[in-house]
């Protein structure tokens, strides 16, 4: 008869505490987030998601979010500091590799480059309302979903009205535009 030898209290804790850490370094590790920058443009590579669904119609997706984070707060005045910044997640964004073309990249880019331009929209409200900390518990949230929804619909009719990217003349259409606001919320 063998006996498995019973784990004492305190090495169950410690295993579950490495098993956190290790869990927590890995969703580190893999969640592989870029921020938007002018100079760099997504490229094929880019894109390391799994494609869920092999007959979907699509033929990428980009996993897109507008982040915020506290990048100051002062104990003494209440003042608070916010970045707001783009990101596309690479582990979660996938193009199939028939696909694969410069017009599709394009198509791709401008979805990060429409949510580059609405995070700066939503910048500008949170430099201009958000002063301290209790304007934040106040009105952020606020002013962010109101934004986000006015990005969720703009991300949609462009798709809709490139039909994804293959309505060449209405991509160049939105190049164009997308490329103006850019330039008005100075991000270039």
């Amino acid at each position: 008869f063998f006996r498995y030898p019973q784990l004492h209290k305190n090495n169950r804790q410690k295993m579950k505490v490495h098993y956190i850490l290790f869990c927590l370094f890995s969703i580190f590790c893999y969640s592989q987030k870029i921020e938007w920058s002018p100079k760099t443009k997504l490229n094929s590579s880019d894109f390391k998601g799994i494609i869920l669904n092999e007959i979907d119609d699509k033929a990428a997706s980009s996993m897109l979010s507008i982040e915020y984070k506290i990048v100051s707060t002062s104990i003494w005045t209440g003042k608070i500091k916010l970045k707001i910044s783009p990101t596309f997640d690479s582990s979660l964004s996938w193009i199939k590799p028939e696909n694969i073309s410069e017009n599709l990249l394009n198509h791709e880019q401008k979805h990060f480059d429409i949510a580059k331009i609405f995070s700066e929209k939503i910048q500008s409200l949170v430099n201009n309302k958000i002063k301290g900390t209790k304007d934040f518990n106040d009105s952020f949230q606020k002013i962010y979903d109101e934004i986000y929804d006015e990005y969720y619909e703009f991300q949609k009719k462009y798709d809709a009205e490139t039909k994804h990217g293959t309505d060449i003349k209405a991509q160049e259409n939105y190049d164009a535009l997308i490329s103006e606001l850019l330039k008005n919320c100075n991000c270039r």
